[in-house]
């Protein structure tokens, strides 16, 4: 019965994080904080590692599908508030994810509400997260050169990937595969 819980005790972990990593980050900001670099570090491979772990070992279940994509979005919102808030980062380059997240969540939150169906999650979004939180985490590491090049693709991913959820809503509503 333990076993069962390792997925959403990663995901929980992941959350309870946040608070930790604005604290650690707002220590040594603006330079280099590598406390806070190594908490994102671990907090983003527990991403990995719980979606792996559940789906492997069949281990979902209702409160992970509803409480892991949540916990992500809260994730990338409280790193980019809280780059922005230390100025580290400008509100023009936190705006377009923040934006994404809300549209997907607010999609996400009327597919479950109206029709009990939560979005299936795209390679291509994974891939944008993995970008995404690497230029993040140069931004911690405060190597910015490369941290603006890596955080430019991984936002144009997200937002590429964020079109992608939107128009496959679209099309399956559209063809019939979403109740009206």
């Amino acid at each position: 019965m333990l076993v069962r819980q390792i997925p959403n005790t990663l995901t929980v972990f992941r959350l309870l994080s946040l608070p930790a990593f604005v604290w650690l980050y707002g220590r040594d900001a603006p330079g280099a904080a590598w406390p806070a670099a190594v908490l994102l570090f671990f907090a983003a491979l527990s991403d990995v590692a719980d979606g792996f772990i559940a789906r492997r070992w069949h281990l979902e279940s209702d409160f992970g599908r509803i409480l892991d994509p949540f916990v992500d979005r809260a994730l990338y919102v409280t790193l980019l508030l809280t780059l922005l808030y230390f100025g580290t980062l400008p509100l023009w380059a936190v705006l377009p994810v923040v934006i994404r997240d809300a549209v997907l969540v607010l999609g996400g939150a009327a597919l479950l509400r109206l029709h009990g169906e939560r979005p299936r999650i795209m390679l291509r979004g994974k891939l944008a997260n993995i970008v995404l939180a690497c230029g993040i985490q140069f931004f911690v590491i405060d190597v910015r050169p490369v941290a603006w090049i890596v955080y430019g693709a991984g936002v144009l991913l997200y937002l590429w990937s964020g079109a992608l959820y939107v128009v496959r809503a679209e099309r399956e509503w559209r063809h019939g595969r979403l109740p009206a």
